[in-house]
């Protein structure tokens, strides 16, 4: 069994990158591309499972919980924003934003879109190595962050609005980090799902976390062997 890709070793001194955690028990056998290598060990290196049951728990524990913030945002939303909203100071008193005039019922819909199109960016970018969808998930989530505290601003800066604002920047918050997780636990149960299907069809393993490579270094070899004690006459 050896490793589908072999670790480097800084030559003057530097630390060694980590060892691969995917294995190839069969080198007859016809392997993965080489972008669908690096994506598996990318997922493996960060997530670190130490196996493919535990892999199995991973896929679970996390769709499960991504599944009940799902569920979470929209009775948030539709309790919030949609029943109560009125109560809560959402009517035409308040100023609607400065982009598009977008009343703040179009706004808690746009906020967990752009949340969600940001998080797939920003994740692309981590797993891919690909700039240009971080930068583009950069750019998305300062917009989502102008809209939710652009309330707080119509307040703390002009003499429109109401205290109701502050309420409105609030539930804007709550959605969004709520959109963010349930889809960052959502996209790492599909990829792990994804590794453990790769690992299946694959002559590929997962190597053990504990599995530590021996590395010899000069100073190994430069040291002298200790003289054993002379034996007792």
């Amino acid at each position: 069994m050896v490793s589908a890709a072999a670790s480097s070793y800084d030559d003057y001194g530097g630390e060694s990158e980590p060892e691969p955690r995917r294995l190839v028990y069969d080198d007859e056998g016809q392997l993965p591309s080489h972008e669908n290598l690096e994506l598996a060990e990318s997922v493996l290196q960060r997530l670190q499972p130490k196996d493919r049951h535990e892999m199995g728990q991973m896929i679970y524990s996390r769709s499960v919980a991504s599944g009940v913030l799902l569920a979470a945002i929209g009775i948030f939303w539709w309790l919030t924003v949609s029943v109560i909203g009125g109560r809560l100071g959402d009517d035409g008193l308040n100023p609607v934003s400065m982009i598009w005039e977008l009343s703040f019922f179009q706004v808690s819909l746009l906020i967990p879109t752009l949340v969600f199109i940001a998080t797939l960016a920003l994740m692309h970018s981590r797993e891919r190595s690909n700039w240009s969808s971080g930068a583009f998930g950069g750019i998305l989530l300062i917009i989502a962050l102008y809209f939710t505290l652009e309330p707080i601003g119509w307040l703390a800066f002009t003499d429109q609005g109401e205290p109701s604002l502050i309420m409105q920047s609030m539930r804007l918050a709550v959605l969004g980090v709520m959109m963010h997780y349930a889809t960052q636990l959502l996209l790492d149960a599909i990829l792990l799902d994804w590794v453990r299907k790769l690992l299946h069809a694959f002559p590929l393993e997962i190597a053990p976390l504990d599995d530590e490579p021996l590395l010899l270094t000069s100073g190994d070899f430069d040291k002298p062997e200790e003289a054993a004690p002379p034996d007792d006459a």
